[in-house]
């Protein structure tokens, strides 16, 4: 861990920026953002081995400073260079912490946007997350799902695309009774995904939203 604290960079000789739009971040800009990750890191137990509920911890408060100070459009973090730029010049220490013992190389090289350590918590943020006009991001829905209920949405790409429906589904799940959520989205995803083949959700309501995903809970397909 001390020897990735050592070589973290806030810049890189084969960086690139992208040819036209938006405005180039500052060395100093990153620097920033990589010492509030490790701010926050430092919270949940830093640079020493930790358990799953602060490692978790950290995932939800760090999803919200990414999203917050990057000011990405969702074509920019569609760019997988950009989150392999903070995994390997910005934080890589952090990686290593966050993902002590994994073996998995999709944490640090973002070929799947779910599985990055740094990308999959920005779009977490963006698809969970309830921006309001001038007001910081409510994350209060991301913060009450666990790793198994974020895989089962997040994963199925034809849900986790539409905000307003990935957010209905978590809520349906988080409110039943008498069955747990990971039994809930497994017998509600595969209805769902059936359903999309036919319904175009991104023109519903959240009213005609909410009404579908009940009835598809009901049982009905």
């Amino acid at each position: 861990m001390s020897d990735l604290a050592a070589v973290v960079q806030s810049d890189h000789a084969r960086a690139t920026y992208a040819a036209t739009g938006g405005a180039r971040v500052t060395s100093s800009e990153v620097a920033a953002l990589g010492e509030q990750l490790r701010v926050i890191a430092h919270d949940f137990g830093y640079p020493e081995a930790t358990d799953d509920s602060r490692r978790i911890g950290y995932d939800r408060a760090a999803a919200e400073a990414l999203f917050e100070r990057m000011d990405l459009t969702t074509v920019e973090a569609a760019h997988n260079g950009v989150w392999n730029f903070l995994t390997f010049v910005v934080a890589p220490d952090l990686v290593r912490w966050r993902w002590l013992g994994s073996s998995n190389p999709e944490r640090w090289i973002c070929t799947d946007r779910t599985r990055h350590m740094f990308a999959r918590l920005w779009w977490q943020a963006l698809t969970f997350g309830q921006a309001g006009l001038g007001v910081p991001i409510d994350l209060s829905l991301l913060r009450a799902l666990d790793e198994s209920d974020l895989n089962q949405i997040t994963e199925r790409r034809a849900i986790a695309g539409n905000p307003r429906l990935a957010q209905a589904v978590a809520r349906l799940a988080m409110s039943a009774e008498g069955a747990t959520r990971r039994t809930v989205l497994r017998d509600l995803t595969p209805r769902l995904r059936r359903r999309l083949a036919f319904v175009d959700f991104a023109a519903l309501t959240d009213q005609q939203i909410e009404e579908h995903l009940r009835s598809l809970k009901g049982g009905k397909t």
